[in-house]
């Protein structure tokens, strides 16, 4: 059932063309050789979409793996309300979908375009075949499935102990590390949506401008075109660190 208040997700795709070597970009499937990737390629259902547009919804029966070949996805929630809790944002390399495809229950999420993306859907079944006949990719994947479980670890202990600025300097802090650290600063471009932000730690859009409007009067943030630059990364992690271990 749609959520009250949360307009209807379009679903419609349309099929992409498969280029060869497509899965490259994928960094579970790093170390394929390259025939082994155009193999998994043509075992893929390929679809392009719009931002906006749905790529699974929450307790869907389909188990399939995707791979973020081009463009972004929103992995999160909606309440009854329809109040958005998102869990993080896929780019491309990235993957989603696997744990369905490894336990076999329903979607525990809804997944949304949020860029015009390019995604390949690998049956379960295919993936399953993948991880017995490659054991680095099954590595990567347990990699990758430690990662997630220790930032749902993290995320869950900010949402249970830290106010509000702390949960959005946590918040930065997580954003700017992704978006990779040169000579002691990040940039995040394009800069994130104030709403996007407050869906993240549990809070409103308004809420999150007054503490981002403070963090750019102490120098931890500034405004440059439609970046978000973080000048000092280590200054920010110190004073999230110390909130942390003051708590």
């Amino acid at each position: 059932m749609q959520p009250r208040g949360r307009p209807a997700l379009k679903r419609t795709s349309a099929p992409a063309a498969t280029p060869t070597g497509s899965l490259q970009s994928i960094d579970i499937l790093a170390g394929l050789p390259a025939d082994a990737l155009e193999q998994l390629a043509r075992q893929c259902a390929w679809r392009t979409y719009r931002p906006g547009q749905q790529v699974i919804s929450r307790e869907a029966k389909d188990r399939h793996v995707y791979f973020v070949v081009r463009g972004r996805v929103r992995i999160g929630m909606y309440s009854a309300a329809g109040r958005e809790v998102s869990f993080r944002d896929e780019g491309a390399g990235n993957v989603f979908g696997e744990i369905s495809a490894l336990d076999g229950l329903p979607r525990s999420a809804n997944v949304e375009a949020i860029e015009p993306s390019v995604i390949a859907a690998l049956p379960p079944q295919s993936f399953w075949a993948l991880l017995e006949r490659h054991p680095t990719v099954m590595a990567n994947v347990v990699r990758q499935l430690t990662g997630t479980i220790r930032s749902l670890s993290d995320r869950l202990f900010e949402l249970s102990t830290l106010g509000v600025q702390n949960r959005v300097h946590a918040e930065i802090l997580r954003l700017a590390k992704q978006a990779g650290v040169t000579n002691g600063a990040a940039h995040i471009e394009p800069a994130p949506r104030h709403v996007d932000i407050a869906s993240r730690v549990s809070t409103n859009r308004e809420q999150v401008t007054k503490e981002l409007s403070a963090m750019a009067r102490q120098g931890l943030i500034a405004k440059r075109g439609r970046a978000l630059v973080i000048p000092d990364v280590a200054r920010l992690e110190r004073i999230v660190m110390e909130v942390r271990r003051s708590t």
